[in-house]
């Protein structure tokens, strides 16, 4: 049954990717964000959608049944995505006050966008193949960790 869980965070995951693949060739050039804001911030409202979706499933349910883990490395690995994550989600919730809040900040200063935008979905990108290598592992050796309840 942890294949259930498993599956559902490949398919967050892989539409997270898509999306944020989507937001690399948008936002490469300054040049070409102008005719693009709308586009960019539906992108951008549709990533911020998927990655709430994404990380309410992991902080309601899945950090906290690998935290309280037998094994010790899945318990202290869990603990540290947990926290680690809690500062990206609250930079990224910045970043959309900032830039959906007020659209017309992203063409104010098209430069400061460009190298936020990059930052951040690096980032992102970053804790998605972190959690991929490591997350799926300790959920599939530890299936006792998190017990389905019927």
């Amino acid at each position: 049954m942890i294949e259930i869980y498993s599956q559902k965070i490949k398919e967050q995951h892989k539409e997270i990717k898509a999306i944020i693949n989507e937001l690399r060739e948008d936002v490469y050039s300054e040049d070409d964000i102008p005719e693009n804001t709308i586009w960019i911030a539906l992108k951008l409202g549709q990533l911020n959608a998927v990655l709430h979706a994404h990380l309410k499933f992991e902080d309601d349910f899945l950090y906290p049944c690998l935290k309280e883990s037998n094994n010790k490395y899945t318990a202290e690995t869990a603990a540290k995505f947990s926290a680690e994550m809690g500062g990206l989600a609250q930079k990224f919730a910045d970043y959309i006050r900032q830039y959906i809040g007020t659209p017309h900040s992203i063409r104010e200063d098209l430069k400061k966008f460009v190298k936020e935008t990059a930052s951040l979905i690096d980032k992102i990108s970053a804790r998605i193949e972190a959690e991929d290598k490591e997350l799926y592992e300790l959920l599939t050796a530890n299936p006792e960790s998190c017990p389905i309840k019927k």
